[in-house]
């Protein structure tokens, strides 16, 4: 899927710090990837220096597999996109050890009625320049 230049002013640059750098790195090579515990293996979302299952403070990424579904949205309409309405999802992921991790994102591809909880959904990398995509999702096929 690819933006036109007036949707891509729209995006601010994903700004990383050390923590998050290789997260936009990982989403720029088309690969979504989630923070682990190296200690117990747990995966976590948002960023956390501790583990909330072992409290250890070693962790890395790992890559997950990219699919979920939707566990809550809502719709953004200000400000008015070109191509018209945009969503807020929060997306549950496949396929993770321990709690449910859940990210936020936007579905792409589907209408407002379309949109519901529980509808299975895909990652798919949304470029913003050569370097730096943003993961948002898809309905399934």
């Amino acid at each position: 899927m690819n933006i036109d230049e007036e949707q891509r002013r729209l995006l601010p640059r994903p700004g990383w710090s050390d923590a998050t750098e290789q997260y936009w790195k990982a989403a720029g090579k088309g690969e979504l990837v989630v923070q682990v515990c190296d200690n117990c293996g747990y995966h976590r979302w948002p960023l956390n220096p501790g583990c909330f299952n072992c409290l250890s403070t070693e962790w890395s990424w790992a890559p997950v597999e990219g699919t979920g579904k939707v566990f809550s949205f809502t719709w953004a309409d200000y400000p008015i996109p070109t191509d018209g309405e945009r969503n807020i999802a929060v997306v549950e992921l496949d396929g993770t050890n321990g709690p449910p991790v859940r990210v936020m994102s936007w579905v792409v591809d589907v209408a407002r009625e379309a949109l519901v909880c529980d509808l299975p959904v895909e990652v798919t990398f949304l470029p913003v320049d050569d370097e730096v995509s943003v993961p948002v999702w898809r309905p399934r096929s």
